[in-house]
Formats: structure tokens, C-alpha cells, sequence
């Protein structure tokens, strides 16, 4: 059986199955179902189908145990037709309409509430991989809650609560919240766009940290997050990471002629930052390397500028220090002595930022 709908962009086929009809309720029995390289088989039942079928406004209501060998959530984005005049502006005239084709949002149904106690060996979202994905997961009323969630990436264990809803077939919302202990740095980098993206300066670092973290934005037509629109928070934690060639270190280490802290080895740290219009604030932390006690605060945005306030303590003790002030990028810091800073230019997100029912305000 080949099924379409207006908010998935191929068809979904059901395979095989055995199929109990009772009243309102359609029972299904190993059900075996494809929609592109993406593969299913469910167990469960639905409720309320034949007025779902008959009427535009029943909710269709289910409960099922889902399993999957392999799913690829790109496959599942709409292509969304965008109608602007030249301007861009919205306009009501048709010969004035200019039509382009974008990938667009996962899209998820209004009038669906279903739950699914799921589990999937292999994800593909955007050319990363999740392995051994087993949590619950809720749609309801166009959103989809992923609770007590957990699955392996790059090698890593990782915990995650997760809601995700559409505003559009353009834009979508998320809110998430992240545990993972113990993964390679170098590897998150070159493997988690996310990642790249939001910890640009790891592309000096080697080595192992953890990570728990929270945040909520909004996602524009190609499914990457919008980054004026982020906000949330959480700590990362280095158990031993190597600093290589890390310019904003090379850079102290020249303007204050103490090499040691060039590649420096930074050991069991917390770090503790801030995200909120398109800005991540850290807290003030302290480390060793090489006798020295360097201290930092400050800002960073996602466009790469610096705005951090270091104290470099000198040995043994630290007790006499080095006031610097750092600002330029991270490809290019500008190091100098003192201590007043000016903060970064806050970039504010002018859509509409909801604020989803996440699991613990739903319950």
C-alpha cells in the first residue's frame, strides 16, 4: 500500500502486516513499512481512525512499539515553495509572485497524538550518524517530544531530552537538553556540525571532555540553527585536552614572552557559558599549565569575535598576575595589557521565539 500526504515529500509504503479492526480501533501486528532508504516495523494500535479518515478536524490517537534497522530524517524535509516579490516581500498579486524551490522543515502533522516506544540501530541527520537510538517519543498536536532518550555518537553515549516542533514548512523550533561523557574532542568537531559550529575554537584542541548542556532556537529551511535566535546554557568539562595550535594562546604566549603556554595541556576544568543573542558568555574558570594559573571570562559570538578578560597568575603560586584583554577573532586575536573591556554587539533575533511544553512544564 502506497500512502502520500502533504507533509512528507515521497510516499510511504506499507509492506506487509496483519491488520484487527474493532469499532474505532485498527490494531496492527508486525507491521513492516518503507518511506525512502528508511525502513519500520510497528506493533501497536489506533484509535478514533474512522472519524480521523471521515471528518478534517479528529485526531488520530495511537500507542506503538516502533523498530527500525535504519532512518534517514533528510528524506523526511518538505520542499517548500516560497512565493516573494523581487524585493522580497510578500505580495498578493500573482504576476508579481516569484516562486523558488527550497528544502524545507520536517513538517509534522496537527492531528496526530501518538506515542512511540522507539528504538532505531542506525540515524542519519545531515551526514551524522546516531547508533542504538532507544527512547519514548511523543507527537502531539505538531510537535514531537523525545524523552529519556539515548544513542552512541562518535563513539560516545549520549543522554538527550529533545522537542521539536514546525512554525513553518520554512522554519522550525527546538529545545534540547544534553548529556555526553567522556567523547573526543577533534572527532565532535570534525564529525557534529553542531559542534562545529558552535565550538569553532576546537579545531585546535585534542583530547577528551564532557558535556552537559541545554538549548533552545530556531531552525531555518535547511534544518541548521539560526544562531541570534539560541538560547541556553550548560558546562563543559575538560578531563585533558591539548590546546594545539590554539592562536589565542600563541598570541599571550608572544605578547607576554612565557612560551610554555603555546600548546598548552589543560586538565579536569569546568566551564561554564551562556548562550543568548548570538553570543556565548563564560564564566570565570581557573587551570594550571606549566606553573602558571591563567583565569578567563568574557564573551565570544558565533561570528567569531573575542571579547575575554585573562589574568595570567605567574609562579609558583600565582599570587602576582598579568591583567590582559583580548579582542579581534579567533582567527586573528588582539592581545594588550589591562583590564577594561568593551562587550560584544548583541545581534537580537526578531521572529517568533516560542516556548515549547517540554517535559517538565507538562508535567
Amino acid at each position: 500500500i502506497k500512502t502520500t500526504t502533504d507533509y512528507l515529500p515521497k510516499p510511504f509504503i506499507i509492506k506487509e502486516g496483519t491488520f484487527l479492526f474493532d469499532q474505532e480501533q485498527m490494531n496492527f501486528n508486525t507491521f513492516k513499512a518503507a518511506y525512502g532508504q528508511s525502513d519500520f516495523m510497528m506493533n501497536g494500535s489506533l484509535r478514533n481512525v474512522i472519524d480521523f479518515v471521515l471528518t478534517d478536524k479528529a485526531v488520530l490517537r495511537g500507542d506503538f512499539n516502533l523498530h527500525s534497522d535504519y532512518i534517514n530524517v533528510d528524506e523526511f524535509m518538505s520542499e517548500a515553495m516560497v512565493a516573494k516579490t523581487p524585493s522580497g516581500t510578500r505580495s498578493n498579486t500573482a504576476k508579481d509572485l516569484k516562486s523558488k524551490s527550497t528544502t524545507g522543515v520536517v513538517v509534522l502533522p496537527l492531528n496526530f497524538d501518538l506515542t512511540f516506544n522507539a528504538s532505531a540501530d542506525k540515524i542519519n541527520f545531515d551526514g551524522l550518524q546516531l547508533d542504538n537510538l532507544k527512547g519514548a517519543m511523543v507527537l502531539h498536536q505538531g510537535q514531537l517530544e523525545l524523552r529519556n532518550s539515548g544513542f552512541d555518537v562518535i563513539g560516545c553515549a549520549v543522554n538527550m531530552d529533545l522537542v521539536y516542533g514546525s512554525q513553518s514548512p520554512e522554519k522550525a523550533y527546538f529545545d534540547f537538553k544534553v548529556m555526553a561523557k567522556d567523547f573526543d574532542i577533534k572527532r565532535a568537531y570534525n564529525e557534529v556540525k553542531l559542534f562545529h559550529d558552535m565550538a569553532s575554537a576546537a579545531a585546535s584542541a585534542e583530547g577528551v571532555i564532557s558535556l552537559d548542556y541545554g538549548v533552545a532556537g530556531i531552525l531555518d529551511s535547511t534544518m541548521q540553527p539560526i544562531f541570534p535566535s539560541l538560547t541556553g546554557g550548560g558546562t563543559l568539562s575538560v578531563k585533558k585536552v591539548k590546546m594545539k595550535g590554539f592562536k589565542l594562546f600563541g598570541a599571550i604566549s608572544e605578547k607576554t614572552g612565557k612560551n610554555a603556554i603555546v600548546d598548552p595541556d589543560v586538565t579536569k576544568v569546568d566551564i561554564k557559558t551562556t548562550i543568548k543573542n548570538n553570543l556565548i558568555t563564560i564564566e570565570r574558570f581557573k587551570f594550571k599549565v606549566a606553573g602558571f594559573r591563567p583565569r578567563i571570562e568574557g564573551q565570544t559570538s558565533f561570528d567569531g569575535n573575542l571579547n575575554l578578560k585573562i589574568r595570567l597568575g605567574l609562579p609558583p603560586l600565582g599570587i602576582i598576575g598579568i591583567p590582559l584583554k583580548v579582542t579581534g577573532t579567533q582567527e586573528q586575536p588582539i592581545i594588550r595589557l589591562g583590564k577594561k573591556t568593551e562587550d560584544l554587539k548583541e545581534t537580537e533575533y526578531q521572529g517568533e521565539v516560542p516556548k515549547p511544553l517540554t517535559t517538565e512544564t507538562k508535567s
